[in-house]
């Protein structure tokens, strides 16, 4: 059962899957995150993001940023219609875990979308190679 994470003010911004990795979407259905030991929040480009505890997202300095339906502290909108997910990339390395901070009752500074789009992984254009006139 796929698990909605709601931002500070209520509103649906991504969900966890139910698959092996826990990957975690966005409500567009870019892939941007995974469950790392059912606690970690990797960034599919192997960035520590976070702590998922007790149905609650904190960031790296403990403050909370994201939340399930049950664990909102705020009445939580209607989710609107997903979009189709989009095909994951190959996960890559995970970087070191930060040590873990003490857990913060305070909001994050950060919007919960910012946060799990610094996991995401980003494809530039190839350059093109300069066309020869002639």
């Amino acid at each position: 059962m796929e698990r909605t994470l709601y931002n500070s003010d209520g509103y649906a911004v991504a969900y966890i899957t139910d698959d092996y990795h826990g990957t975690v979407y966005m409500w567009d259905g870019s892939p941007v995150a995974y469950l790392y030991d059912d606690q970690h929040v990797y960034g599919l480009n192997g960035r520590h993001l976070g702590w998922f505890i007790d149905e609650i997202l904190f960031d790296n300095n403990g403050k909370r940023i994201g939340f399930t339906g049950n664990s909102c502290p705020v009445p939580v909108f209607k989710e609107p219609v997903k979009t189709e997910k989009r095909a994951r990339d190959e996960i890559r390395p995970r970087w070191e875990a930060p040590p873990m901070p003490k857990l913060d009752f305070d909001f994050g500074n950060q919007d919960l979308s910012d946060l799990l789009r610094q996991g995401q992984i980003i494809w530039l254009p190839k350059e093109e190679p300069p066309q020869s006139s002639g």
